[in-house]
């Protein structure tokens, strides 16, 4: 949870969440020495499709390459899959262009329960 509050993410999120949500991806996790300071995760439906979430590194261990590390180590989990995609914002588009994403022009919508 560190590592979302260091991001400013998911406010809601609990213990009791990630450990679910570890149940249906595929996660990595970058450590130094005890301290968790990278995580990404993938899901998919193990042939066609897959959507990367979650990239995060805890900001003091930022511009060392570990997200892009975590990335490559995704994508050669799902090799197979035909088309992975992600959702960032503008901001970090040129990271992921870096890691051979590109943007598309499709529209991204999301259904919340209220």
């Amino acid at each position: 949870m560190t590592l979302y509050h260091d991001a400013g993410w998911w406010p809601g999120r609990d213990k009791d969440g990630i450990l679910k949500l570890l149940s249906f991806s595929i996660a990595i996790g970058a450590w130094d020495d005890n301290t968790l300071v990278g995580f990404s995760r993938a899901i998919s439906d193990g042939v066609f499709r897959a959507y990367l979430e979650d990239v995060v590194v805890l900001s003091s261990y930022r511009d060392k390459g570990i997200g892009k590390l975590m990335i490559e180590r995704l994508l050669d989990e799902l090799k197979d899959i035909d088309v992975i995609s992600l959702i960032c914002s503008e901001d970090l588009a040129g990271f992921y262009k870096e890691t051979r994403f590109k943007k598309t022009k499709q529209i991204v919508m999301h259904y919340k329960k209220e």
